[in-house]
This record gives structure tokens, C-alpha cells and sequence, in this order.
């Protein structure tokens, strides 16, 4: 078994830490989380999520279900985290057939290695650019590595076939997105409703009764469009030049400097807010188990051999 970048024994072992936490808070995701349109740029991908219907049922429990994948795969023991692997595995098993509407005709099959690879590729980037775009500036080409190979290390998933590999280092995963980007991406009837979806997302109706959806939806409405401003405007920021294109983003200095206002709150609450705020649960309790378990080895020899 490969020892984890942030281990201490690592070189850069801090900044995998930290890119490792990064992974565990929910706003990061949130705050990125729309660069996931690339994957429906990809018209076979586009075909089977419009097929699904789950979208359109209710764009906000989609998006909340796919953030809560996140933290069992990162953050359960290894045996929750494998079964949870294997059981995403399984159910996009179910996802192969033929589009429907702007997609008819369209075969799909979310197995395909090529479609496995460039969702599981986009998936991790999000992270990856989500974390780069926000420290960028103090980055070298070295440290932009490591923050990759964290995440890599990380979401190590993958069917068992060479075509739906994820790259695996930070130039061969650029090299093939510019490459899909060129040959592949572009715009469609799905992408378009998706992007729109976004700064209209209806009330989430995981949890609570019916009637409480009904009462909340007023506020809902108006307070979305400016909570949701943030995770547009970092998106467009981090977004690769072709979906800028496909979306139509012209981007501005008042843009930019509207993001870097975001990106310094982002990096401030980190750097001050305590982890039981600003990390999922289940990311908490890891580093709660991890504190107590070096808590418990500090004390310990590191040799049971007589004296000399």
C-alpha cells in the first residue's frame, strides 16, 4: 500500500492535509460544484442523465445526493468506502439505453469506459481546480502536482479497464481534457436546461413534510439567486475556456474582482473557523479518530529489542 501524500514522512505533506480537508467541506463543493457541466457538455452523458428524469424531478435533491456520495468515499473506513464504490458501480450498471426528445436515438451506457473516464476525471477536477483556483497565486507548478495526486489518491475508483483510467498526473489530465474539449464538448439541449437550472433551484424535499416545502419556498425564491451568486461567479472563474464558450460567460474585471472577494472570504474561514463548522460530519469524525489515534501512538517504542 502507498503512503498518503500527507503523511509526514511526504514531501509537501501539509498541503495534502490541507487539500485533503479541502475535500471535506461541503462549501468548497458547493462553491464549485457547477463545474460539473462539463460532464453533460459530453452528449452521451447529457443523454443518460436526461433519461433518468431525476434532474428534472428535482434539480436540488439530485445535487444533494450526488455531495453526500462524496464524504463515504473519502472519509469511511476502508471497508465502507469500498462497498460504497461498489455499490455506485452497480447502480450506474443500470444506466445504458437509448435517448429520448433532443437525445433520440442516442445509445449510452454509463459503463462505457471512455464516459466512465471523463465523469470520473471531471468529478475529481472539481475538487482539483476548485482548490488551485482559490490558492492559485500561491502555488508553484510542483505544489499544483501534489494538490492532484491528493486528490487522486484519494478517489482511486475506477473500472477495470485501461481506457477508463484516470489520468494520472496533473499534465496527462489537462492534455486529455483540452483533448475532449476539442473533439467533443459542445452545446446541447440538456447543458442549456442544466446551466439555467442552476439559479433557479426548486426547494429540496430530501427531509422534512410536505407542507414545510410548501411554507419555505417563498424565501426559497428570493433568497437563491443571491446565495447562489458566490458558486456561479467561482465556477465561471475556474471553468475550462471551451465551457466558458459553450455557456456564454464573458469574463470581466468587476467579475474578477467579485471572485477574488469570494475566494479571500473562502480562504479566510478556513484559515479561522473551527473544523467542526466547516467540515461534513463524516470528515469531522476522520480527523476526530485520526487526533486521538496519534494521541495514543506518541507514547508508544519504537522498538521491542533488548538493550544493546
Amino acid at each position: 500500500m502507498t503512503v498518503a501524500p500527507w503523511h509526514p514522512s511526504q514531501p509537501h505533506h501539509a498541503l495534502a492535509a490541507d487539500v485533503r480537508w479541502w475535500m471535506g467541506t461541503p462549501a468548497a463543493f458547493a462553491l464549485y460544484g457547477r463545474l460539473a457541466l462539463d460532464q453533460v457538455a459530453y452528449r452521451e452523458v447529457a443523454a443518460a442523465v436526461d433519461a433518468s428524469g431525476r434532474f428534472a424531478e428535482n434539480f436540488t435533491d439530485r445535487g444533494i445526493r450526488s455531495g453526500l456520495w462524496g464524504p463515504l468515499l473519502l472519509f469511511g473506513d476502508d471497508a465502507d468506502r469500498r462497498a460504497t464504490a461498489d455499490r455506485l458501480k452497480d447502480l450506474h450498471g443500470q444506466v445504458r439505453g437509448r435517448g429520448r426528445g433532443a437525445f433520440e436515438g442516442e445509445r449510452y451506457s454509463a459503463l462505457n469506459p471512455d464516459l466512465w473516464r471523463w465523469v470520473g476525471t471531471t468529478s475529481m477536477l472539481i475538487f482539483h481546480t476548485g482548490y488551485v483556483t482559490t490558492y492559485g497565486a500561491r502555488l508553484s507548478e510542483e505544489e499544483k502536482d501534489v494538490v492532484y495526486a491528493t486528490v487522486l489518491y484519494l478517489t482511486d475508483f475506477d473500472l477495470p479497464s485501461e481506457r477508463a483510467q484516470v489520468p494520472a498526473t496533473r499534465a496527462e489530465a489537462e492534455a486529455y481534457y483540452d483533448e475532449v474539449a476539442d473533439t467533443v464538448l459542445a452545446d446541447n439541449e440538456f447543458l442549456r436546461w442544466a446551466n439555467h437550472a442552476f439559479d433557479v433551484l426548486p426547494v429540496p424535499t430530501l427531509v422534512g413534510p410536505r407542507w414545510l416545502h410548501r411554507l419555505a419556498t417563498p424565501a426559497w425564491r428570493v433568497l437563491t439567486p443571491v446565495l447562489g451568486r458566490p458558486a456561479k461567479v467561482c465556477a465561471e472563474k475556474a471553468a475550462h475556456p471551451r465551457m466558458r464558450e459553450l455557456l456564454g460567460v464573458r469574463w470581466t474585471w468587476r467579475r474578477e474582482r467579485e471572485f477574488r472577494l469570494y475566494a479571500g472570504l473562502l480562504r479566510t474561514a478556513r484559515r479561522v473557523l473551527p473544523k467542526w463548522l466547516l467540515l461534513d460530519p463524516l470528515a469531522y469524525n476522520r480527523l476526530n479518530y485520526e487526533r486521538i489515534r496519534a494521541f495514543y501512538t506518541a507514547t508508544q517504542l519504537t522498538s521491542f529489542a533488548p538493550p544493546q
